[in-house]
């Protein structure tokens, strides 16, 4: 795969690439928010899905023990998990799958654990779903951002669910195993349930490890539901296609309950096709992309280092999203906005839309050509050079 061959995505029904006037105010940025990618998937899911578009029925889906082989497969090869069989069903979106744990296994004004600055839909879910946010804000210390676990044992103490990000995004982190090990402690000791969002766990740098929580103990285990999919890793987050990972049957036969109260168990066909194919057929082509990503990575980091000093990052030790921090400009949010896209010229995640704690941060998106990630550095740099000679 030519990782470098630009794309030009505009016309393509791209939520990333053709609103960008509606929501930026202006069509002139290069356009680094929403986290999928400027790459075409694997060969093969193409292929796959070609073939099954060929075959012109696109009736109801029946899903064969294959699908949920090829995710057996794909748990225990690339995390060492032996994942429980007979516990994994299909959804329609991580997003999705968590706002409907909230309905299964909470009430109304309950508390929530979320680990800010954290995706901004969590915290959306869980407020219009008449819940309450409890925020574990995470520590920013010189090195990365660290869990406050005197805060987190605190919350746990009032709180029925955390929602954890592991990877973390926005901030890049992939957590420990001791630190995992200390959550589901937590949770254990407070009778918390734990929803994982581990939609990143396939772009893990510089040989760190991902971690499903679940799969460190049974106890843990038992009171885990495990949310993943192959749409980030291989660029196919328009199929809306997700899967559930349950070794609880007393949990898994509620959730289920509540996803047919409201007929949500259908699936996408054509999300089916091209999950399997990726995870039968395309580790060699996601190592690759791993690889490039990383490189992505490493050239932002160091060329903001070496040429806009001002900024700060944090490495991250996962995802192709880099969390920048841009408080040394002294800019509120909307300026700081404003200021990316009228003189960067950039589409950039506000900070602030992940929690108070990413006030004067911005998200971007390194999930793209690296000749794109150069322009868009070098805009930033001209804009910033420019703001603090006035």
């Amino acid at each position: 795969m030519n990782f470098d061959k630009k794309i030009d995505r505009r016309g393509s029904d791209s939520e990333k690439h053709n609103n960008l006037k509606e929501k930026f105010g202006s069509d002139d940025i290069i356009p680094m928010w929403v986290a999928d990618m400027d790459f075409r998937s694997c060969k093969s899911v193409v292929k796959a899905l070609k073939n099954r578009a060929q075959e012109g029925l696109y009736g109801y889906v029946y899903n064969d023990k294959s699908i949920y082989e090829s995710i057996y497969k794909w748990q225990e090869k690339r995390y060492g998990w032996n994942v429980k069989k007979g516990s994994v069903f299909l959804a329609n979106g991580v997003v999705s799958s968590i706002a409907f744990a909230i309905q299964a296994f909470t009430k109304e004004k309950d508390e929530i654990i979320i680990q800010t600055p954290v995706y901004h839909p969590f915290a959306r879910v869980i407020k219009e779903n008449g819940r309450k946010v409890s925020a574990n804000s995470l520590k920013l210390t010189d090195e990365r951002y660290e869990i406050d676990f005197k805060d987190l044992e605190k919350r746990a103490q009032k709180a029925k669910m955390l929602i954890l990000c592991n990877p973390h995004n926005p901030t890049g982190r992939v957590f420990s195993q001791d630190e995992l090990e200390r959550i589901g402690q937590i949770c254990i000791d407070n009778d918390i349930l734990i929803i994982s969002d581990e939609i990143h766990s396939d772009f893990v740098f510089d040989g760190k490890k991902h971690i499903p929580i679940a799969s460190l103990s049974k106890q843990i285990s038992k009171r885990t539901i495990t949310l993943n999919a192959a749409s980030k890793s291989f660029n196919v987050a328009g199929l809306m296609t997700s899967y559930v990972i349950c070794e609880n049957k007393k949990l898994e036969a509620i959730y289920k309950s509540y996803l047919k109260r409201f007929e949500l168990c259908d699936n996408n066909i054509f999300g089916t096709v091209a999950l399997r194919s990726a995870y039968e057929s395309c580790e060699d082509w996601l190592d690759e992309l791993v690889k490039y990503l990383q490189d992505n990575r490493d050239f932002a980091c160091e060329f903001i280092k070496d040429h806009i000093p001002i900024l700060d990052v944090k490495k991250p030790e996962a995802t192709y999203l880099l969390w920048i921090d841009f408080r040394k400009l002294g800019l509120s949010p909307t300026k700081l906005e404003k200021f990316l896209v009228q003189k960067a010229k950039l589409g950039l995640n506000n900070g602030i839309i992940f929690g108070k704690e990413g006030k004067g941060f911005a998200r971007m998106n390194l999930g793209t050509q690296r000749e794109t990630v150069k322009e868009a550095l070098a805009n930033l740099k001209k804009a910033i050079d420019g703001f603090l000679a006035k």
